[in-house]
């Protein structure tokens, strides 16, 4: 049976399934009712909800002494959908997420974490839109720059 344990960063249930993804796969591929699905949901997977990312993201805020107005604000989102997000009420998207992570000025390592917190792909070096954000985390650059750096190299921005 697989241990869970809260996560020490999140507080949400962590589960400490050692198993491979191919592993994983094969369980789940043989699951023949529903009732052994939701013994492999319950065992092997952790929900995907906004509320983890808006927990994990307050956290940092907290950590560095941000008010939420002010990083809404650099994110460039709408006040009210922008307090949605932080409370878990609203799911953002990708590029929402980043948008924020950059806006608070979080390392490279807080935004991959914050993607991942949220159920999103991580930023991906070989990625050339990702390969312009990642320079703009590394180099401090506000929302505002890095959009025209995407827009310069002809990459969508971040909406």
């Amino acid at each position: 049976m697989l241990k869970k344990e809260n996560d020490a960063r999140t507080g949400a249930p962590q589960n400490t399934d050692s198993k491979t993804t191919g592993e994983l796969l094969r369980i789940l591929t043989s699951t023949h009712s529903q009732k052994e699905l939701d013994s492999y949901l319950e065992t092997h997977t952790r929900p995907e909800s906004g509320a983890g990312f808006a927990s994990c993201f307050q956290q940092l805020l907290e950590s560095r002494g941000l008010k939420r107005s002010d990083v809404i604000r650099g994110a460039q989102l709408d006040r009210t959908y922008g307090y949605q997000i932080l409370n878990g009420t609203r799911q953002p998207g990708r590029d929402k997420i980043l948008a924020l992570c950059i806006a608070a000025g979080l390392t490279l390592r807080e935004t991959q974490r914050c993607l991942e917190t949220a159920g999103e792909g991580i930023l991906y070096a070989r990625s050339s839109r990702d390969a312009v954000i990642i320079y703009g985390i590394e180099h401090h650059l506000d929302v505002m720059r890095i959009n025209e750096l995407l827009t310069d190299k002809k990459e969508p921005g971040l909406a």
